[in-house]
């Protein structure tokens, strides 16, 4: 079951990659990819501090689904399943603290 628990409403880069299993040239490939497209990294769950990066861990999983899921809906029955999907994944991300 997917039931991700982060300790805090932002984490590093570090932390993101770390919790989730990616790698960090992965994460610079999207962010490029991403910034080429004409969006911001705000909208991937990234927050500049400073000069630090650091992550809004339930916008960057929500992000990483609807962006880097392979097995697109490709009729109206999977899309239907597909906002569910999203909604669970919303409803099962959050941080220890909110629990």
């Amino acid at each position: 079951m997917l039931d991700y628990k982060f300790n805090s409403k932002l984490i590093t880069t570090n932390q993101l990659l770390k919790e989730l299993n990616i790698k960090l040239c992965a994460l610079d490939f999207w962010k490029t990819q991403w910034r080429k497209r004409g969006f911001d990294c705000w909208e991937m769950g990234m927050r500049l501090i400073g000069k630090k990066a650091y992550w809004d861990p339930i916008v960057f999983t929500q992000w990483l689904f609807e962006n880097k899921c392979l097995n697109k809906p490709t009729n109206l029955m999977e899309r239907e399943e597909n906002k569910k999907l999203v909604a669970f994944l919303i409803r099962n991300t959050k941080v220890k603290n909110e629990e």
